[in-house]
């Protein structure tokens, strides 16, 4: 294939001789493509579009294409202000735009060519992303369209990128988040982040923050990893910074593990010039976290007005706020209760968890409390919690799933760095709840292709990491366990499996919760039916809420026999109402 000349193609289409573009036309295609793209004149950029669509299918995007295409080409290239290649490109991207990974074997195969060909033409796809016309999905793989760009074409105009309006350090710190979440949401390269930051970086030169780093010397890549942690620290307070966060921001591991070695062996310019340096826990230096320096706080960033965003103490549920209750337990739950309940008390906990890094293994406790509803597992943790001083981080599961794609995963990363920074501002650890977490333990989905199960899938996976560096104490619930996924079972310490109270036990519920039964009353309702804690509990206050209106404080066996009754309509294990241990 001849050599493609865009100088003389250029003089092509600005020659007003049409009897000499003519016969400079290829004649590949059909007779009527070639009438239309030679008397055809585009009126907009989805018409040129659409013509420059048609006519390169199966075109291998060679001379006779161009020469076809060329008044179209001409049309989009000058409005856009692209090149002409660039312009072909973005007209085959358009027209797959409702796709959000727009893959680049696809427009190959579209093209009759192979994908090494289109790879060929990656500065080209470079510079559309550059230009902000094309955003990417997967590096080097697979692209997707902005609807912004789109809306401009749509209008006949060229998308015209308006640049984030930054006059300080603190409008900058905004901007650079939002990067992050595209990153997050691998919607920007390695290097479009370098280069983003770079642009954006330079609006706020005269900041001391930029000053400073500008005097210092540093890489390209030394500035975005301490800009990222730097943001670490503005927006959550972070002063515990893992590998495990700072490999978000990679498109591979080889430069991941280019910073371990540096950042272990304290040799990264971030350690030398005094802007990083190791966390620290108890006077002890811990060599896998780290965090900015007094100095760089200070000097660096000491314009910037750094609210706590995190608002540790607000997120809290207060250890004394649980009203004492007394619960009854089958005797396997029960034993297995009362050592937890024992290791958790300070004094214990202390002292296992510092046997445990003494051995090298992971000093957190993850436990599991699974079983039918209303058999009191919430209220365990609650009253393990008050007996134990310590304060409960409760995360609503729902709430994250209900959030965007990007967002939910954003938000359980947050979550897990926000009760870090509580662990380590606490004089006691408090305890993570996972409550109803059904919707996040389920076996993960293999070749997850719609976007809700792949959300969920990496809702899972940041989970699994987390416990595996996890150094307090989660505890999860759930009424279902046989959907397990078994990398989570394998990762919880403390597995409790809460049974359906026995009669014995349904016995001392009844006699715990109305006093004024007899053994033997206690005993009918315990045989009558086969009810949960929480079923009982629901009872009783109907009973109480309907001796109240009858004046009458004493005890109706037959009623109550009759609410165990109604408990379990159309089903031995229907619950109707609600139970409030659960």
């Amino acid at each position: 294939m001849a050599n493609f000349d865009v100088e003389e193609f250029l003089e092509l289409l600005d020659s007003d001789d049409a009897a000499n573009r003519e016969k400079s036309i290829g004649r590949k295609g059909s007779s009527k493509q070639r009438e239309k793209a030679l008397t055809s004149k585009s009126r907009s950029l989805l018409e040129a579009f659409e013509y420059i669509i048609g006519l390169s299918r199966n075109s291998n995007l060679d001379d006779d294409f161009f020469d076809e295409a060329a008044p179209h080409i001409r049309y989009a290239s000058r409005k856009l202000k692209l090149s002409p290649m660039q312009t072909v490109l973005l007209s085959l991207f358009v027209d797959r735009s409702e796709d959000h990974q727009i893959l680049l074997r696809e427009i190959a195969r579209y093209l009759g060519c192979r994908t090494i060909r289109i790879h060929r033409l990656s500065k080209d796809i470079d510079i559309l992303v550059e230009k902000n016309y094309l955003v990417v999905s997967k590096p080097g793989n697979s692209y997707r369209v902005p609807s912004e760009v789109m809306k401009a074409i749509k209008n006949n105009k060229p998308y015209v990128y308006v640049a984030p309006e930054i006059s300080d350090l603190q409008s900058f710190f905004d901007y650079f988040s939002t990067l992050v979440d595209l990153k997050d949401e691998k919607e920007l390269t390695y290097d479009a982040l370098i280069y983003r930051t770079k642009v954006a970086l330079e609006l706020i030169k005269g900041s001391a923050y930029v000053k400073t780093l500008a005097r210092i010397g540093l890489s390209d890549d030394d500035t975005l990893m301490f800009t990222y942690m730097s943001h670490l620290f503005v927006a959550y307070n972070d002063d515990s910074i893992m590998f495990r966060q700072i490999e978000s921001i990679f498109d591979n591991k080889k430069m991941l593990s280019i910073y371990k070695v540096q950042f272990r062996g304290r040799i990264s310019p971030l350690f030398t010039n005094n802007l990083i340096e190791c966390a620290n826990e108890e006077g002890m230096a811990r060599p896998e976290a780290f965090k900015l320096t007094n100095y760089a706080k200070n000097e660096l960033l000491g314009e910037v007005c750094i609210m706590n965003t995190c608002k540790p103490k607000r997120d809290l549920i207060k250890s004394d706020s649980f009203p004492e209750k007394k619960l009854i337990y089958n005797q396997s739950e029960g034993e297995q209760i009362a050592e937890l309940s024992s290791i958790l008390s300070e004094e214990r906990f202390t002292a296992v968890q510092a046997r445990l890094e003494k051995a090298g293994m992971r000093k957190g406790f993850c436990c599991l409390f699974h079983g039918a509803p209303g058999t009191g597992k919430t209220e365990t943790v609650f009253q393990l919690a008050r007996k134990t001083g310590r304060d409960i981080m409760q995360v609503n599961v729902d709430k994250i799933k209900s959030c965007w794609v990007g967002e939910s995963e954003k938000e359980i990363r947050n979550l897990f760095i926000r009760y870090r920074n509580i662990c380590r501002d606490s004089e006691r650890t408090p305890i993570l709840l996972f409550n109803e977490a059904d919707a996040v333990l389920g076996v993960r989905m293999e070749g997850a292709t719609r976007a809700v199960d792949k959300m969920e899938n990496s809702l899972q996976n940041i989970i699994l990491q987390e416990m595996e560096s996890l150094e307090g104490i989660m505890i999860a619930t759930t009424n279902l366990t046989a959907n397990l996924d078994r990398a989570f079972e394998r990762r919880f310490l403390y597995k409790v499996r809460f049974e359906r109270p026995s009669i014995e036990a349904r016995m001392r519920i009844w006699k715990s919760m109305l006093p004024k039964l007899s053994d033997d009353e206690a005993n009918a309702l315990a045989v009558e039916s086969d009810l949960s804690g929480g079923e009982i509990e629901n009872i009783v206050r109907k009973h109480t809420v309907s001796s109240i209106l009858s004046g009458c404080d004493g005890i109706d066996l037959p009623v109550l026999l009759k609410l165990c009754h109604s408990e379990h309509i159309g089903s031995s294990r229907q619950r109707v109402g609600f139970s409030v241990s659960e």
